[in-house]
This record gives structure tokens, sequence and C-alpha cells, in this order.
């Protein structure tokens, strides 16, 4: 049984390490999307305010406004696409690193109930 034991705290060791990895890339991808979404957040508030005016535009002012927002919304829509892209990427990283944190849980969970097991068994024998 020690040698069942071992195995596990090896596997556990493993399971820890790629469980690792995957956090890593999962933050990776949070703070490429959390990057992302801030820029889109900004871009909006800019084309809000290009629009929020307390005085009448002159015509040279209409036409500087309106490419002002012609660019903050391509900006915006090109934002929007790369957050697209990069969403799919994201939840398979959270879904990996969730898996193989439960594998690294399961097994410590094992290592633990072999372990417990072991002493009672040595206790029930009479062995200390």
């Amino acid at each position: 049984m020690t040698r069942n034991r071992d195995a596990l705290a090896g596997l556990e060791r493993i399971a820890r390490l790629k469980a690792d990895v995957e956090m890593r890339r999962l933050a990776a991808f949070r703070a490429q999307v959390e990057a992302v979404r801030h820029r889109i957040g900004q871009l909006e508030a800019e084309l809000e305010t290009t629009y929020r005016a307390d005085q009448p535009f002159s015509i040279a002012e209409a036409r500087m406004t309106n490419a002002m927002a012609g660019e903050r919304s391509r900006a915006l829509l090109a934002a929007e696409e790369e957050l697209a892209r990069i969403l799919p990427g994201y939840e398979l990283a959270r879904q990996a690193a969730a898996r193989e944190f439960g594998r690294g849980e399961a097994v410590h969970s094992l290592r633990k109930n072999l372990a417990a097991q072991i002493r009672k068994d040595r206790i029930r024998r009479g062995d200390k």
C-alpha cells in the first residue's frame, strides 16, 4: 500500500504541475480579455463624448466630429471583433484549468483516503 501511496503522491505532483500551467495560461488569456474589454469601454466613452456637446456645431466642427466618430466606431468594431476571436480560446483555457485543478484535487483526495485507510489498518492490527 505504501507503493500505491507513493505513486499517488507522484501523480498528485504531476497533476498540480499541469494545473499550474493551465492556470497560468488562463491568467494570460484573462489579462488579454480584460485589456480588450477595457479598450472597448474607453472607445465607447470617447464615442459618447464625441457627440455630447452643449453648444451648436458649425459645419466644420460637425465634419470634424463625424470624422472622429467614424474613426472611433471603426476602432470599436475592431476591438469587438478581437474580443470575439479571443473569447473561445479563453473559454477553452478556463475549462482546461478547471479540469486540471479538479484532477489534482481528486488525486489528493485519493491519497488522503489511502493514508487514512493505512492508519486504520495499522490501528486495527495493533501496529503503531
